[in-house]
């Protein structure tokens, strides 16, 4: 599966993505039987634990792949990620190569990273075991999310193993003294994803960014090709909104 996204992209496809924040595998089948071709489990902010995260791969990694945004650029985590048949990493506050070097070394085996060998569930959902094989499996994106990687954007983007950027509106725009909700169309963040989707074709990269459906076609045009344009409880809260207002007159 994550093949097929890698093909898709390789033909400048773009990708909409659907986040979960809810701990339960029901909520996330719902999103998969809807049509997503990618789904993306929040450890940051969300409300699901590491149970609830198999669980939900367990469910739905068969009808589509399923990124993990982690709750840090922490290697155990990254690990029992991929362990359990993540297709994808999706690493918050990445700050400099550095940050990006230490998620790739995470993601590998020696003698390219610290990766420890033991596919127990990835090895059956992939029906591959070989380290070469498991190791080139997940799709590996550093977040941008601060002035500070903004800074350090050339860089970051030139480390080795990484697949893509994902951009974090909300705290790149709080980092850059704008204000959130986020106003995709003001001129200094309207340059600095100009800046990421450029630094990202010249890298051979995907440009990634969590945006919602009303700016998911603009921001595709200025070349974002993983687009996350709902959230769960999101979706939950917006559609009881909607229903009781209509109701209410």
């Amino acid at each position: 599966m994550v093949d097929h996204l890698r093909q898709r992209w390789a033909s400048d496809a773009v990708i909409y993505n659907a986040w979960l924040t809810i701990p339960s595998p029901w909520s996330a089948e719902l999103l998969a039987a809807a049509g997503f071709p990618s789904l993306t489990i929040d450890l940051q902010h969300g409300l699901i634990d590491d149970p609830t995260a198999l669980q939900i791969l367990h469910t739905i990694d068969r009808r589509c792949p399923v990124f993990v945004r982690l709750a840090w650029n922490e290697p155990a985590a990254i690990m029992r990620a991929l362990d359990r048949g993540a297709a994808g990493i999706i690493a918050p506050l990445i700050t400099g190569p550095a940050d990006a070097q230490a998620l790739v070394a995470a993601c590998r085996f020696p003698p390219e990273g610290i990766r420890s060998y033991g596919p127990v569930r990835v090895g059956v959902v992939y029906g591959v075991a070989e380290p070469a094989m498991v190791a080139r499996l997940p799709f590996i994106m550093p977040m941008i999310e601060t002035a500070g990687a903004l800074d350090q954007l050339e860089a970051i983007a030139a480390v080795p193993g990484i697949d893509g950027l994902y951009v974090g509106p909300a705290d790149l725009s709080l980092s850059l003294g704008l204000p959130v909700p986020v106003d995709f169309a003001a001129p200094p963040f309207r340059a600095a994803l100009s800046r990421v989707v450029e630094v990202c074709r010249r890298h051979h990269l995907v440009a990634g960014i969590y945006a919602s459906p009303e700016w998911a076609a603009d921001l595709a045009a200025l070349g974002f090709r993983f687009i996350t344009i709902v959230n769960d409880s999101d979706l939950i809260s917006r559609g009881a909104i909607a229903a009781l207002q209509r109701v209410s007159g």
